[in-house]
């Protein structure tokens, strides 16, 4: 359930419209072109719709309703929410807690956030066009046309972030960097040599507009019609209506859940049959977050892909990957369910779970679909390529090569700006610090699971330890408990060497 702010959260949403607002003037038309945002494949980008779009952002800040939600997922930081209907109207933005809650530190970090959720609010006429079909965490981001990028809710939050960086001086403080960004880079790079980053990209938007169609039949499940409603085919021209209607129909032919029935007038699914939708929504998150976790590791031998759901390593023979963009993310989704086939989530679907996925996502909303068939016509075009020996090995040692690049300037990032953020007066924004030593040891691992494949080069270890020993002082003024954590990384990093 939702609930009005606090005026202490009223506050904090004051403060950050006024960023969003001072984010918003440093869009003018020639600083968003300067951001590429939207050079993706294809011709050369107009940034005309963009910028008028990015324009307005400030206004909808004003002009929109804000509610806090406690229950939304960790996942998400903040929901529009839009009205069904032939005529759709933004109901409210939902936050969760955090974003409204006290101090400075991450107020343009949050302010990004909403500039995604702000973007999804803009009307033109009697639609909200712009979707998510890409975000810059996953692995279809850079791989969206100018048309779809400038109806792609990130995007308006990356060009946002290059804008601020370019202001404040500070490249790299708000774009989303990590592995999957590192090796994403490195794949469109070898484009000429495997079909491997446009399937991957494939994958990420087809399984997120699957995840995202499950939980329209969701909320759809809960409804019910009075009998004489259902008996007239006037609720049906609500296109998105019609189609989820026929997704129950098609779950329903496949044995999942039972039809719609009448019971005390009115017709509905039985509770037992929503909650199987709400298990394959579930069930789709567990896949989509398979997807995010996905690190490629080539190989020379074997005749099938392996996904491991510990480590996220998605081990790829050399054999099998002289395939198109569409052939070849069919053989990842079949790796990612046969891994997870397993658990609690994945039992009543797994079997089928690649016709779930492209039914879901087949019977999308009208917009969506319509995008996202493009997309697909797109990938198809792209031809097959079988890498040689040498470039598949060498694209192996690129991956990890990117991936060690990504931790050493996230650390020195880092190394920047711990002594800034512990000086600031207020705790709350220096209460980060205490938390960083956790977020350092997965990186450790991460490079010690990567030593397992290719020896990591000792001076970058080096790099490492110095970065550490500078930022250790701070970590432990803030929070003395974590003096044993620092030192046991450390230790760590030097048996690399």
């Amino acid at each position: 359930m939702s609930r009005a702010l606090t005026a202490a959260e009223q506050k904090v949403l004051e403060a950050l419209t006024v960023r969003v607002e001072r984010i918003v003037a440093l869009g003018t038309a020639a600083e968003l072109a300067g951001t590429t945002v939207l050079n993706g494949p294809g011709p050369v980008p107009d940034y005309t719709v963009f910028h008028r779009r990015f324009s307005l952002l400030a206004r909808r800040m004003r002009e929109v309703r804000f509610v806090v939600r406690e229950d939304l997922p960790a996942t998400m930081g903040a929901s529009t929410v839009i009205s069904d209907g032939p005529a759709p109207s933004v109901l409210e933005i939902q936050v969760r807690p955090g974003m409204v809650g006290p101090g400075t530190r991450s107020l343009t970090t949050r302010a990004l956030t909403l500039v995604h959720e702000l973007s999804h609010s803009l009307p033109e006429g009697l639609t909200h066009p712009v979707k998510d079909y890409a975000y810059r965490t996953g692995w279809a981001w850079g791989h969206l046309p100018a048309v779809l990028a400038q109806a792609n809710a990130d995007t308006y939050a990356e060009a946002a972030a290059l804008l601020v960086e370019r202001d404040e001086k500070a490249w790299g403080r708000y774009q989303v960097l990590g592995r999957v960004a590192a090796q994403r880079g490195r794949l469109v790079k070898r484009a000429r040599t495997t079909t491997l980053g446009a399937a991957l990209a494939w994958l990420d938007i087809l399984v997120n507009r699957a995840w995202v169609r499950a939980n329209d039949c969701t909320g759809f499940a809960r409804l019910t019609f009075s009998e004489a409603k259902w008996n007239t085919p006037e609720w049906s021209v609500w296109k998105h209506h019609a189609r989820l209607l026929g997704l129950e129909q098609w779950l329903a032919a496949g044995g999942f859940i039972a039809e719609r029935s009448l019971r005390a007038g009115a017709v509905g699914l039985r509770t037992g049959d929503q909650a199987v939708l709400d298990e394959l929504f579930s069930y789709l998150g567990e896949l989509k977050n398979s997807v995010d976790r996905i690190d490629p590791l080539p190989v020379e031998s074997g005749d099938r892909i392996e996904y491991d759901p510990a480590t996220g390593a998605l081990r790829i023979p050399r054999t099998v990957v002289n395939r198109g963009p569409l052939e070849l993310a069919d053989l990842v989704l079949d790796a990612l369910v046969a891994a997870t086939a397993t658990t609690q989530a994945a039992r009543r679907f797994a079997a089928r779970a690649r016709e779930l996925v492209h039914t879901l996502a087949n019977e999308d909303r009208p917009e969506e679909r319509e995008a996202v068939a493009a997309l697909r016509t797109g990938f198809a075009t792209v031809p097959a390529v079988q890498p040689t020996a040498d470039q598949w090995a060498t694209l192996a040692i690129e991956l990890q090569a990117a991936v060690l690049e990504d931790v050493r300037t996230r650390w020195e990032g880092l190394h920047a700006s711990v002594p800034e953020v512990a000086a600031m007066p207020e705790e709350v924004d220096r209460k980060v610090l205490g938390d960083l030593a956790a977020s350092l040891a997965a990186d450790v691992d991460l490079v010690r699971a990567l030593n397992g494949r290719v020896p990591v080069p000792s001076p970058f270890v080096t790099s490492l330890i110095g970065l550490l020993d500078g930022m250790t002082p701070y970590l432990v003024k803030a929070d003395a408990g974590q003096r044993t954590a620092l030192a046991k990384l450390r230790g760590g990093l030097g048996e690399l060497h």
